[in-house]
């Protein structure tokens, strides 16, 4: 008899009518996640309006609910895997729906901000969990398409986002302009969690473990060194001391992976365990997230500017012109896994061609057509690369997190969403200062030198599309085939078997 390394789901997780409304849960969750990061932008102006606040006040307004958000998501993840995935979902949805009530009702830009850092912190609970839930209780044969719907809702939440949280702020629902877009999760924070309460079984990694505080510590601190500059840096004119965070985050890593790896020696629990790097299939896909992560946080930064600013659109109109990216990275989505079992590799490899394409004629039609282009112009490539998004994207969340053993879940699901993050955030920076510079000063730029510096801008985005092809071919031919469907088995402990379920 051995220590199992992974906690089975209960009576619950095997009750098949139970399973759709836990994966409900899951889903609304990462809406709600996903909606606290791109919904709250659009409210910026009229937060700013209200309070009177001047600009670093609006800036900790979205950074109060994506650095502790990013920061805290390895922490958060193991946690689920420690005491108890269903339990700490549970809390996060508290927390995030008590934070967003806070965040409505906030009468002074102070208690906004205190109220968007509690969201963070709590969404860096519940988001893990998520994908957790999703490789623990979702049988093999149906998790693809559990995966394909888990993207379709982050990529139409992700662009739908700005347009949803516009129309609240326009519509003023009961008067309460800006504060619906934080007081609509209410209802939904209070669905989730009784759906969670329902019908989401528990499940955790080996017991007898405890959190790796000194591993938090120094995760969440060389994250910050890396990501708070990378964000903010643009902004104030990479001043000396983002360069010094920068330089400071190798060491504070690298002291983070000796620590990890003094923890494995010793036959404790790691906040990371690096086992899962050995898996190529891990790595090739933790990459792939990251870079098309920073491709999609760039693109957007990028081209409302130059829609908006540079053409004239309006807002209700830029929304309009993006929405069919979404619209083809969900509906991909959906086929995307299925697709991927079928014929492998190939799938993914011919979605990320689909995109460098679609990047490609975008940067054509724009060069061609100038400040005269239009929005009919534009769709057709914009929906070519968010179909070529979709078919990348679900079946390397699936790939990736199946090489990683089902007792490590939650750390390998936090893993995938920090480095999304944080290509995120490379992406704006990156990017970002690309444009800019080619820009020139803001003031001085007229429709033409928007046009110049976009299409220079979108060259560089289809290098960007290509790397993402050749990472491909780290992957398993076979990526997205029934081996790739179920989580590894977790491996053995280095050191007498920790007290657990046993079996037989």
């Amino acid at each position: 008899m051995t220590a199992t390394g992974d906690t089975a789901p209960a009576g619950g997780g095997a009750d098949r009518p139970a399973r759709p409304f836990a994966l409900a849960a899951v889903l609304v969750a990462s809406f709600m996640n996903q909606l606290g990061v791109t919904a709250a932008n659009v409210a910026v102006p009229a937060i700013q309006q209200e309070f009177g606040s001047g600009a670093a006040e609006m800036q900790w307004v979205l950074a109060g609910y994506t650095l502790p958000f990013a920061l805290l998501l390895v922490t958060g993840g193991r946690l689920g895997d420690l005491a108890g995935r269903r339990r700490v979902f549970l809390a996060g949805v508290t927390g995030f729906t008590l934070a967003s009530a806070l965040a409505g009702l906030a009468d002074g830009a102070g208690v906004l901000i205190a109220a968007r850092v509690a969201q963070g912190i709590a969404a860096a609970l519940m988001g893990p969990q998520v994908l957790a839930v999703i490789q623990v209780m979702v049988p093999a044969v149906r998790r693809g398409a559990a995966m394909g719907a888990y993207s379709a809702v982050i990529g139409l939440s992700t662009v739908g986002g700005p347009v949803l949280g516009g129309l609240l702020v326009q519509a003023d629902l009961f008067g309460w302009g800006w504060r619906a877009i934080f007081l609509l999760n209410l209802p939904l924070g209070a669905a989730v969690w009784v759906m969670g309460a329902a019908a989401v079984a528990e499940s955790h990694g080996p017991t007898g473990r405890r959190l790796d505080l000194a591993g938090a510590v120094l995760a969440a601190t060389a994250l910050l060194l890396l990501i708070h500059p990378l964000m903010y840096g643009a902004d104030h004119g990479w001043p000396p001391w983002t360069w010094g965070a920068l330089a400071a985050a190798v060491p504070a890593l690298l002291l983070f992976l000796l620590v990890e790896r003094r923890r494995e020696r010793a036959g404790q629990a790691p906040l990371v365990p690096l086992g899962l790097f050995r898996s190529r299939a891990f790595t090739a896909g933790l990459l792939v997230n990251l870079i098309t992560a920073a491709l999609v946080g760039g693109f957007f930064l990028v081209f409302v500017v130059v829609l908006q600013n540079g053409l004239g659109f309006s807002p209700a109109r830029t929304g309009l012109t993006v929405a069919p990216w979404a619209l083809g990275t969900a509906i991909a989505s959906m086929a995307a896994i299925g697709l991927a079992r079928r014929y492998g590799r190939p799938v993914l490899v011919g979605g990320a061609l689909l995109t460098t394409a679609g990047m490609g004629a975008l940067t054509a039609v724009v060069h061609a057509a100038g400040t005269s282009v239009t929005s009919g112009q534009i769709v057709p490539a914009l929906l070519a690369i968010g179909v070529g998004m979709g078919l990348v994207g679900a079946p390397i969340l699936n790939v990736t997190l199946a090489a990683g053993p089902a007792a490590d879940a939650g750390a390998a699901a936090a893993v995938f969403t920090t480095f999304k993050q944080a290509g995120g955030a490379v992406g704006v920076a990156l990017i970002g200062t690309l444009f800019f510079t080619l820009l020139g000063p803001a003031d001085a730029a007229g429709p033409q030198r928007h046009v110049e510096a976009v299409v220079w801008t979108l060259t560089a985005d289809v290098g960007v599309c290509l790397l993402v092809v050749l990472l491909l071919f780290l992957l398993p031919r076979s990526a997205g085939g029934e081996d790739a469907a179920s989580p590894r088995p977790a491996a053995p402990e280095p050191r007498p078997a920790l007290r657990g379920r046993p079996t037989t």
